[in-house]
């Protein structure tokens, strides 16, 4: 008789806390019914749907703004340990917080300002593009002929390697 060992993580129960390191089946536990397979009895996770996946991306997103959040605060704390304790502790969390804040601003202006560029000129060269380009568009019905010459040139090569 064979025996079928499950190791670490696979587990045929709902309750994870049921599941123990090794679990040996026989083929007598296999044997669930004649129409129902070994397969079919282990309960298999359904695949995310699009709003899951929508709340999972958010979630994810919440999770980055905490993170930030918290290190933020951290850095701040240290900053403030960092003051003598002759200045008042509200005064030089206020101060270093200003001043990290300042230095966050000099350090991201460049970058946004840069970015910000680049997409207003990508904006302007495309819609230069399109108001230099107009004339040389689709005339007419709108875009008929071109589909009627494209079929009329697909018949032509069918009948060239007939």
């Amino acid at each position: 008789m064979s025996t079928v060992i499950l190791h670490y993580g696979l587990c045929a129960s709902p309750n994870p806390a049921k599941c123990l390191n090794h679990q040996t089946l026989s083929p007598k536990s296999l044997s669930i019914s004649k129409n129902q397979s070994f397969l079919s009895a282990i309960r298999v996770k359904k695949p995310k749907t699009h709003k899951s996946l929508i709340f999972a991306a958010q979630s994810n997103l919440l999770k980055v703004v905490r993170t930030v959040w918290k290190v933020g605060k951290d850095g701040i704390e240290a900053g403030t340990n960092l003051v003598p304790d002759s200045v008042p502790r509200p005064i030089a969390r206020i101060s270093v917080t200003v001043v990290v804040v300042t230095l966050a601003l000099l350090v991201l202006k460049p970058v946004l300002s840069t970015a910000l560029f680049v997409l207003a000129m990508m904006g302007l060269i495309y819609f230069t593009f399109i108001a230099l380009n107009k004339d040389e568009g689709p005339k007419g019905g709108g875009g008929t002929t071109s589909t009627e010459d494209s079929l009329e040139e697909a018949r032509r090569i069918m009948e060239k390697y007939k």
